[in-house]
């Protein structure tokens, strides 16, 4: 074949329609933000359950398995808004640090997002702290380099994110804190863990609650994005 395509000398003509209909099969450009995609990670999984909360009517809620539907429906908010996204943890499956530093990196986000749940009432925002002693020999030692170029971006992604949950549940508290974070540390982009309430406080057997927090996220990083 590749014979006779060389002796017709039609080799060019074929390579272009090759490229053409490669490109025509890659998702539009024009539906992803310029802001890149956002790496949505799920916390815990596989035999890791995090927070474990037994209901009064017997009924056992795993954070694995919340912190997955969550981060989910983030992922269709984002999309449904013309951001590219992608799970971390897709499944039901244990992933150490590294290997979810691993698979975020893998595909250069512009946003990364790690979905938890909090042991209270309230929604908590974290970023990593870096010291900023320039004598602390933390810096060096116990920080990965990856995450120290984009900490300011991550505590402006934060506090946007921060506001944007305010909006959409004012009667709900949140707060924003900066503590050593490893997961977070790996990360070479925007980086930011957002605890959301316990299952003590929110039903999120309702689907409309996953979906309020997934719009309000949705929404923070278009703002976000929008800013810088």
């Amino acid at each position: 074949m590749w014979r006779r395509i060389l002796k017709n000398k039609i080799f060019p003509a074929f390579v272009v329609c090759a490229a053409v209909l490669a490109l025509w099969a890659q998702p539009s450009l024009s539906a992803v933000s310029s802001g890149g995609i956002v790496a949505v990670d799920a916390g815990h999984g596989g035999y890791d359950d995090g927070i474990v909360y037994n209901s009064r009517s017997g009924v056992q809620i795993k954070e694995k398995d919340v912190s997955l539907k969550i981060s989910q429906a983030v992922i269709s908010a984002l999309r449904a808004k013309g951001m590219g996204a992608f799970a971390v943890r897709p499944v039901d499956r244990y992933m150490d640090i590294s290997q979810r530093a691993r698979g975020a990196q893998a595909k250069s986000p512009g946003l990364f997002l790690s979905i938890h749940l909090s042991s209270t009432g309230a929604f908590n925002v974290y970023v990593t702290s870096i010291p900023q002693d320039q004598g602390d020999l933390r810096r060096f030692y116990l920080y990965s380099k990856r995450q120290r170029p984009y900490i300011e971006k991550s505590r402006a992604f934060a506090l946007t994110l921060e506001q944007s949950i305010k909006q959409a549940f004012p009667n709900v508290n949140v707060s924003y804190t900066e503590i050593p974070l490893p997961l977070l540390n790996e990360i070479g982009a925007p980086a930011v863990l957002l605890e959301c309430p316990s299952p003590a406080y929110f039903n999120y057997k309702d689907t409309a609650v996953p979906g309020l927090i997934a719009q309000a996220v949705a929404n923070a990083v278009m703002d976000f994005n929008a800013k810088n």
